[in-house]
């Protein structure tokens, strides 16, 4: 009698099963795949996972006698598999092509025509080296793609130039392919790879393992008769992977992919990358598929590939790579123009290289490795200063940017500026020409001859006005974001920048940042204030409001008295804000929490100022403004005297914000209310949504994204907030 088998253990062969008669659960075959710290890992596939995926491919491609599969995938590759048993098991016959064919494209299709070939399958990349010069000798081919993702306009060419186009998806620890999509010939640049084949089920998961919504994107898990039995001796590893399915039977497993896709709106999964590809980049987590699938899309672009290069210790820096279609000619500024009218700035690369084919593996797949580095280069043709003043900004651009000279002309983000180096240089330019300016200055002018007509006009005090545009540009309705108790908006540049070039976002800031005077009395005052600066943008409705914290309650406000104003209100987001607030036992703890944000905002720690100013214990004490208006004046070479006073001006909001939150009472409005909680332990909690249930008559839309309330607008919370927010916008 054969020993039971723990699949839920490690992926290891028994000594009873060595001498076992064969069945279902038996091992049939052993590969190992590379693993991200170069460990190879070994995954053994079950007979009746290859067999169900065997079954499930030929109901789909129905193979027979007068087919001839052409084989050009190594046998170290397991979608090998299909290429030699699939033909064999019904009939039809396997055509073996040598590696230098393989190599060779014209070789290939030369291959495909004398013997016959009616079925190829290979990666995206081998297939764009086939198809791209072919002529009719694909004609009659049924093409099957996978491995890597397809970009539409590989796509479209397969489609025009076979008879069928099929697109399949599937890692090693769910045997070979587990999702397959019929290729049509609008396919656009986000790759969809279909439905389940049979036996399997898919699921689109948050952080927490709850389902995401149409859209929203998610990590692919996968479950069913496909799953492999685990990695050769890594039982750690297995449970870690292959964990509990909690949609499934009792004791049944799911795999976690690691790939980042989403549904569509035809219920069918679109893949957008690996989860393993997001990336930070100046504290923002980037999907590096995101910005290839927009590369891709342009009508010139062949094929595309983004990675972060840090060629430079410290600076790391967004490159896209890209192949031009059949008498194309690229032009890489263009590129990143397009790029930036769909994604955000943060996802611009700093510069993109055009090749003529991109470097492979021996398996087919990308080389990223093998990618070249690129070159920022000043221009040529720009002007040379003409002014001190101009050739002291051509100084400090090329120090940020640690290159020999810059002209008036040249755009400080083209020669791989960035964010933080955008800050550095406004910080440089307001020491040693003692000149204010907002950041904003520079990305509305990033050259010295745009930013030179700054100099004069620009008033950093619009940081600190009520109304703070955030992004002006774009058609949609704009997005009105009310501060949290600290009375500042920037949080929420984050936001904005995420949300794309389409979602105009303004902030809704203190007024006594720069008017101490005129503090509100209620936030039923502050409310009103907020609609009446909000209508000088956008005058009549439907508006979409958002509040984080503090400013949840404020939203929520102003909500009412625009429905009492006969206004509509499309959205109105809530960030983990409280209906039923407790006023802090002093205001020592709010000023404490107050200037810990300020001094994270400029780079410091609590502990810096305790321990430098007052020698006291920085666990044990609570901050003072005094101790960090010290510390400030000691350590901030451009310190000014209006610096104190904002300062005093921030806490003293605060202390306010928390007073007239004490008195205040939510009333009930009709709008439907996006609740998104703060949810670290991932408890699935949904007490703080349901308690603002007696306020609205619209219901609740309820999420969780795992992380502190004070860590709502970290770049890392962002990449799961901005996806709910920008789904809701486009439903408002």
């Amino acid at each position: 009698m054969r020993q039971a088998i723990d699949v839920r253990a490690a992926g290891d062969l028994s000594d009873a099963e060595r001498v076992a008669p064969w069945g279902a659960r038996v091992p049939a075959y052993a590969i190992f795949t590379s693993g991200s710290t170069g460990r190879p890992k070994g995954v053994v596939v079950e007979h009746r996972a290859l067999v169900n995926f065997l079954w499930s491919m030929q109901e789909r491609f129905g193979l027979g006698v007068g087919d001839r599969l052409l084989a050009v995938t190594t046998i170290a590759f397991d979608i090998a598999g299909l290429e030699l048993y699939l033909p064999l098991l019904n009939g039809a016959a396997v055509v073996l092509a040598a590696s230098e064919q393989v190599r060779d494209p014209l070789a290939l299709r030369s291959l495909v025509s004398s013997a016959g070939v009616s079925v190829v399958q290979a990666t995206p990349s081998l297939w764009h080296a086939v198809v791209v010069d072919a002529a009719d000798e694909l004609a009659g081919v049924r093409a099957l793609v996978g491995g890597e993702a397809l970009p539409g306009e590989l796509a479209r060419t397969l489609v025009a130039r076979t008879a069928s186009v099929t697109n399949l998806y599937g890692p090693t620890e769910t045997t070979i392919w587990s999702t397959a999509d019929e290729v049509r010939g609008d396919a656009g640049g986000v790759s969809s790879i279909g439905a389940p084949i049979a036996n399997t089920q898919v699921y689109v998961l948050d952080a927490g393992l709850c389902p995401a919504p149409v859209g929203v994107a998610g990590e692919l898990y996968i479950a069913g008769d496909g799953l492999a039995r685990g990695y050769v001796k890594r039982p750690g590893l297995t449970a870690e992977r292959f964990v509990a399915d909690p949609f499934g039977e009792p004791g049944s497993r799911m795999y976690r992919t690691g790939d980042l896709v989403r549904w569509n709106a035809s219920g069918e999964i679109e893949y957008l990358g690996r989860i393993d590809d997001q990336v930070k980049v100046r504290g923002f987590r980037i999907e590096l598929g995101e910005i290839e699938s927009v590369l891709a899309a342009h009508p010139d672009v062949a094929q595309a590939a983004v990675v972060v290069r840090e060629d430079r210790p410290g600076d790391k820096r967004l490159v896209g790579y890209a192949v031009p279609t059949a008498d194309a000619v690229l032009d890489p500024q263009a590129l990143r123009a397009h790029a930036a009218k769909m994604v955000p700035d943060y996802m611009v690369p700093s510069a993109v290289m055009v090749l003529d084919v991109l470097p492979l593996t021996p398996n087919g797949k990308l080389n990223r490795r093998a990618l070249p580095a690129p070159e920022f280069t000043t221009s040529t043709t720009g002007r040379a200063p003409r002014t001190p003043q101009e050739k002291q900004l051509c100084d400090l651009f090329a120090e940020a940017l640690d290159v020999e000279q810059v002209t008036i002309d040249d755009n400080f983000f083209e020669l791989g500026g960035h964010s933080l180096l955008a800050t550095r240089l406004i910080s440089r330019i307001r020491t040693v020409m003692g000149v204010e300016l907002g950041i904003r200055a520079l990305f509305d002018a990033p050259t010295v001859a745009g930013l030179v007509e700054r100099l004069d006009v620009d008033d950093p005090e619009d940081s600190y006005g009520v109304l703070l545009p955030l992004r002006i540009t774009g058609s949609s309705a704009p997005l009105f974001c009310v501060h949290p108790l600290g009375s500042l908006a920037w949080a929420y540049e984050g936001l904005a920048d995420r949300l794309g070039p389409d979602h105009p976002v303004y902030g809704l800031q203190g007024r006594g940042l720069l008017q101490p005077e005129r503090q509100p009395g209620s936030v039923g005052e502050m409310a009103a204030d907020y609609v009446a600066q909000m209508r000088t943008v956008q005058p009549y409705g439907p508006y979409r409001l958002l509040g984080w914290s503090f400013g949840g309650n404020v939203a929520h406000e102003m909500a009412v008295q625009l429905e009492e104003q006969g206004e509509q209100v499309s959205l109105l987001a809530l960030l983990d804000a409280s209906a039923e607030y407790t006023v802090a036992s002093n205001e020592s703890i709010v000023e404490h929490e107050t200037l810990e944000l300020l001094l994270q905002g400029l780079g410091h720690k609590p502990g810096d100022v305790v321990g430098a100013e007052t020698g006291r214990d920085a666990t044990a004490s609570q901050l003072t403004r005094t101790d960090v208006i010290n510390f400030l004046r000691r350590t901030q070479t451009d310190w000014r005297d209006r610096d104190e006073a904002r300062i005093n001006a921030l806490v003293d909001t605060a202390e306010n914000n928390e007073r007239i939150l004490g008195d205040f009472k939510p009333r009930r409005l009709t709008s439907r209310v996006l609740y998104i909680a703060a949810d670290p332990a991932r408890t699935g909690d949904t007490t703080a949504a349901d308690k603002w249930l007696p306020h609205t008559d619209g219901g609740i839309v309820k999420h969780s994204v795992p992380y502190e309330h004070e860590a709502m607008m970290s770049p890392d919370s962002l990449s799961h907030i901005v996806p709910i927010i920008a789904v809701s916008l486009r439903g408002a």
